[in-house]
């Protein structure tokens, strides 16, 4: 016999034993099989929400579920009024990381005219990733009647969701959008421009 042929011969020898050892104990390795893939897929599952960059649960995400009747009520009360929202990042004022940056905020009735006198606060939120929400009171420009100003720390580029809440006397009105924050916009710190 050859050198080839044992080899061949040794592995037939050693396939056919593993099969035979597999039919032989079909049943507990078909039942162990069962039971290790749950415990499989809870580690992973754990894995996955463990991880540091997951994503992190809504902070008063009850409360929030709770109110959802009443809060689509005054968003639907909103909408009915007409009025309109212009979000902007003011590119005169210089923006330094780590620092609330001015977010104008223009409300339009349905005519078009200006809407003053307004109090009440813009929110910002990363619409992913585990960053906390902002928030900054709005303050009216006096020398441009409707529009507003607020104070959101806005360091990172991209998406932001932002939501205005602000009350006209018994008036609420409230405003959802997307603000997009430009990649670059920040200088470095102790530069100005």
């Amino acid at each position: 016999m050859s050198n080839s042929q044992d080899r061949t011969a040794r592995g037939t020898t050693g396939v056919r034993s593993i099969l035979h050892l597999i039919s032989e104990y079909r049943w507990p390795i078909y039942l162990g099989a069962l039971l290790a893939m749950p415990i499989v897929a809870t580690g992973v599952l754990v894995h996955v929400a463990t991880r540091p960059d997951s994503p992190r649960p809504i902070v008063g995400y009850y409360e929030a579920a709770r109110a959802w009747d009443a809060d689509e009520a005054v968003a639907e009360a909103s909408r009915q009024l007409g009025w309109s929202v212009r979000y902007e990042l003011s590119p005169d004022i210089p923006h330094y990381p780590g620092m609330p940056r001015p977010v104008d905020v223009h409300v339009a009735n349905r005519g078009g005219k200006p809407v003053s006198g307004l109090a009440g606060s813009l929110f910002a939120v990363r619409p992913a990733g585990p960053h906390p929400a902002q928030s900054g009171q709005l303050t009216e420009l006096p020398h441009r009647p409707g529009t507003y100003r607020a104070l959101v720390r806005l360091d990172e580029a991209g998406a932001w969701d932002v939501r205005l809440d602000v009350r006209q006397q018994a008036l609420r009105f409230v405003h959802a959008a997307r603000l997009m924050v430009p990649a670059g916009d920040a200088l470095p710190a102790g530069r100005t421009r």
